[in-house]
């Protein structure tokens, strides 16, 4: 039988030790596979298995809570971290690279509100909802550092610890919390000085205040969108918490298979190291990604969240431009999916309406060393050929 333009696009060298998954969405059926079955490096399509784990724990609609309570004496109030990187230091009425988000203004204002003439000269950091370390060492790895990709991982910080809150890559500081309290301070001072230190809220504290970020369906839109690393650590810590797992990177690692075994899923062949995807420890099969995909396509489980966020190709769609061009821009704006890049993978998962009309769910991976423009052109290549096979990929 002549192979089909899929057929050969799936064997491309570009590829590397490829692992491929294709499944048709209304039957189920298999219409490519290179080794899916075989767990690999993901990038930063981990992000849909995030997503997928946050919605199981959290739902769609929760909203993540900045909160100010009052402290252990008077004159003094404890800003506590709910996990929101999100939360922004700019003035209400200007938009951080995260857009909608809580505003730390709005929150010192509320509590200048509640105390009034009151005294008010302390201000605690309670930064305790997260544990563990706040930094992976195997980023370091793949040259990732907390200047520009992602920041530490605390559950109290501001646009994502951004020098510049408007803008993805951007240095970050030695101490987001630190950055956030000195925000806060300057908001709440009324031109006095206040004292900072570190510490935790009493559980019984009165709560002065509180803000909150969008809820979880539009952050998950935004994660997949912008691939904020510091966005999906941070779900993936309070997805833990929600199931009574420890919030740190080992809690992570049991908490997303776990809540992923929510949806049938074989979760057994997972090694899940972040929520974000930068390590290149992780490892998921092809196969897997595809399978939560026809999920989420088919709307099932609550998971059509994921299916409507996934970035779209297209003039109006909010796809990376650089992307299928050439020959490849005709699949037009047919193609939905999530990208993934780190040193040893480039990654694609998502849904293709192919030209007949048969709607394929995928997930491709390029593994190999240093993979890059050339592996992301292969991929491309790949997909368009899906789009023009259809149901005749196989």
């Amino acid at each position: 039988m002549e192979a089909t333009r899929t057929t050969a696009s799936g064997a491309d060298p570009r590829l590397g030790a490829a692992r491929i998954h294709v499944i048709d969405v209304a039957d189920g059926r298999v219409v490519f596979d290179r080794d899916g079955d075989l767990p690999g490096p993901t990038a930063s399509v981990l992000k849909l298995l995030t997503s997928a784990a946050a919605l199981a724990a959290l739902g769609p609609d929760h909203r993540i809570a900045t909160r100010v309570v009052a402290g252990a004496e008077p004159g003094e109030i404890v800003l506590v971290g709910g996990g929101d990187v999100t939360l922004t230091r700019l003035p209400v009425g200007t938009a951080s690279f995260y857009r909608a988000s809580a505003h730390l203004e709005t929150l010192a204002d509320a509590v200048l509100a509640a105390i009034g003439e009151g005294v008010l000269d302390r201000l605690v950091l309670d930064d305790s909802l997260f544990a563990g370390d706040a930094w992976l060492p195997e980023w370091d790895d793949e040259g990732r550092s907390p200047e520009g990709y992602i920041p530490f991982i605390t559950a109290l910080q501001v646009d994502g610890d951004r020098d510049d809150p408007t803008i993805d890559d951007t240095p970050r500081s030695e101490d987001p919390v630190g950055r956030a309290g000195t925000a806060f301070a300057d908001l709440i001072g009324r031109g006095r000085d206040i004292r900072i230190s570190r510490g935790r809220a009493a559980p019984s504290a009165e709560v002065l205040a509180e803000v909150f970020s969008p809820p979880l369906s539009e952050l998950i839109r935004f994660g997949l969108e912008t691939s904020d690393n510091a966005l999906m650590e941070s779900l993936a810590r309070l997805s833990a918490i929600a199931i009574g797992e420890s919030a740190d990177f080992a809690g992570v690692s049991r908490a997303i298979p776990a809540l992923l075994a929510r949806y049938g899923l074989p979760v057994e062949v997972l090694t899940v190291r972040d929520g974000s995807g930068l390590s290149d420890r992780n490892s998921v099969p092809a196969r897997f990604v595809a399978e939560l995909l026809v999920q989420a396509h088919r709307r099932e489980h609550g998971l059509g969240v994921i299916d409507d966020m996934l970035p779209a190709t297209g003039p109006n769609g909010t796809f990376n431009r650089k992307r299928f061009t050439g020959d490849d821009a005709i699949v037009g704006d047919a193609v939905r999916a999530k990208t993934g890049y780190i040193n040893i993978v480039c990654s694609l998962g998502g849904i293709v309406r192919a030209a007949d009309g048969t709607e394929l769910a995928f997930a491709v991976y390029a593994v190999g060393e240093m993979m890059g423009d050339p592996a992301r052109a292969a991929i491309d290549a790949f997909v368009a050929s899906l789009y023009l096979d259809g149901a005749e990929a196989a």
